[in-house]
């Protein structure tokens, strides 16, 4: 989901002046001059260096302070304290270090807190739980220490909460229970990779994660987490398919230590790898340039025998869907919508037994849909909604016939490339939508059905039978204008009454055509 962000109005001067030589309304930061009415300040990658200056505090009319990809080192000033209109606070991947100021706490306005990925120390006081405000919190890649505060989980309109890679100890307060509706989407909530010890709440239990311990037996650790080298090599195998700005490095031990951000973000149950997320919401907390799959899913894939979420939408990814993706037994998400990937449907999808969700659209998909698909439940959240908003596979080139379970399902596709619908164009273009009589009609097994587009449209031609159940769709998709000649075999069909509708956004005509055998 693509995050709702404020519109925000900003009054920013910007003057390169030197030291000392700011107007009175305005104040020196990193040697720029900027208005303290600014409502707005978003420095972003913009290599600044050194500490954050006190001066920053004389901005009392900010609402939003963005920081984030720089060099910047040493502590958070207490002077953050005086941006009481504070809604956005963004500091997220610098150098900086030491304590949050018990100042920070005060912010009560305060609705985005992202100050992931730097060195900060300390624990987290029970301050925390002023912050009412706060939906989205991410301290996660820093060196927090301590307990997890119980009033952290006071803060119920949080929608997005990422403690992971710390070194939390103790404890989770049972008061996590209070704010349970996050828990049903680990892509929101993440607390693994620190050293929380059992037992843990019963409403937190499939979330906690991998959680480190010093008698770790494993040499091979994944951010500080020990992991099973086997889906490491997977992961090895995926970065190396990709571009060039993502690797994995090792450290002077050789274990292998993966950032989010080169490979999304991951859960470890055990050792093993349970969810691999990279996607759209990740590149919006990361740069686009230093995000992205790109070459084939490996064949490796089906390695992996413990993963549940796989979520690789909004990549570039290529080349065909593996066939070992059917021995992912526990899958239960199955992501890879938006990309290039192409080839057709693997039959060993239907294996996939616990899955829930199947999302293949926008893609470049060919061939068959295989009728395994039809072993597939996907319930979700109890619901027996079997396909709909639970199967998606449009915006491909699939062709009919569709499988019977999925028919009404498959949504615009382009076949213009299937021998079985075999659509002949003839000129010249016509000058209005028609479909003519069937021929021959009556017809044994085999008959012609000719229509005409002034323009290039999407539509379909589908065949119903006389109580009006569709039984065959012919045409689906996007045609080029001009007179067109579908060639259907009706030789499994039983004699009867049918009638061919043809439908598109401007046009729709239906035909009576007998089968006799």
């Amino acid at each position: 989901m693509k995050e709702l962000l404020k519109p925000i109005i900003s009054s920013i001067a910007i003057v390169s002046i030197g030291l000392g030589q700011c107007d009175n309304d305005e104040v020196e930061l990193w040697g720029e001059c900027y208005s303290i009415n600014i409502i707005s300040l978003n420095l972003t990658d913009n290599g600044l260096t050194g500490e954050i200056p006190p001066e920053i505090g004389e901005l009392t009319n900010l609402t939003s302070l963005v920081l984030r990809y720089n060099e910047l080192t040493g502590s958070i000033p207490a002077e953050i304290g005086d941006l009481t209109q504070l809604w956005s606070l963004d500091l997220r991947f610098n150098n900086l270090s030491g304590s949050i100021p018990a100042e920070l706490w005060t912010l009560t306005n305060l609705e985005q807190l992202r100050i992931q990925k730097n060195q900060f120390t300390g624990s987290i006081p029970p301050e925390i739980g002023n912050l009412t405000e706060l939906t989205h919190l991410y301290l996660y890649g820093n060196q927090f220490s301590g307990s997890i505060p119980s009033e952290i989980f006071d803060l119920t309109n949080v929608v997005k909460f990422h403690l992971n890679n710390n070194q939390f100890t103790g404890l989770i307060p049972e008061t996590i229970c209070n704010i349970d509706w996050i828990f049903f989407n680990p892509y929101r909530f993440d607390i693994s990779g620190n050293q929380l010890v059992p037992p843990y709440p019963d409403c937190v239990v499939p979330f906690v994660g991998y959680q480190y311990s010093e008698d770790c037996e494993s040499n091979y650790l994944f951010n500080g987490i020990c992991t099973e080298q086997s889906d490491l090599d997977v992961l090895q195998i995926i970065i190396d398919n990709s571009s060039e700005t993502i690797n994995m490095e090792m450290d002077d031990n050789n274990n292998g230590l993966i950032e989010p951000i080169e490979l999304g973000t991951q859960w470890w149950v055990d050792g093993r790898l349970a969810e691999l997320n990279c996607n759209y919401d990740l590149a919006n907390e990361y740069p686009l340039d230093d995000l992205g799959l790109s070459g084939n899913i490996p064949p490796e894939i089906g390695n992996l025998e413990s993963m549940e979420f796989l979520w690789l939408e909004d990549n570039q990814l290529t080349g065909p869907i593996p066939s070992g993706i059917g021995n992912l037994e526990h899958l239960k998400y199955l992501i890879l919508q938006y990309n290039q990937i192409s080839g057709s449907i693997p039959s060993e999808i239907g294996n996939l037994s616990n899955l829930e969700i199947l999302k293949l659209d926008n893609n470049q998909l060919t061939g068959f849909i295989p009728d395994s698909i039809c072993n597939l439940t996907l319930q979700f959240h109890g619901w027996n909604n079997l396909f709909g908003e639970n199967l998606a596979v449009y915006n491909n080139q699939l062709c009919p016939p569709y499988p019977d379970c999925v028919d009404a399902y498959v949504g615009l596709q382009d076949t213009t490339g299937c021998d079985q619908v075999s659509v002949a164009s003839v000129d010249p273009i016509p000058l209005d939508y028609r479909l003519f009589e069937p021929y021959p009609n009556p017809f044994n097994a085999q008959t012609t059905i000719e229509f005409s587009l002034p323009l290039k449209d999407v539509m379909t031609i589908k065949v119903h039978d006389i109580s009006g159940k569709e039984v065959r769709s012919l045409v689906h998709g996007i045609i080029d204008s001009g007179e067109h000649k579908v060639h259907w075999n009706a030789s499994n069909l039983s004699s009867g009454i049918y009638f061919i509708r043809m439908e598109s956004r401007h046009f729709v005509d239906t035909k009576k055509i007998s089968l006799i055998k």
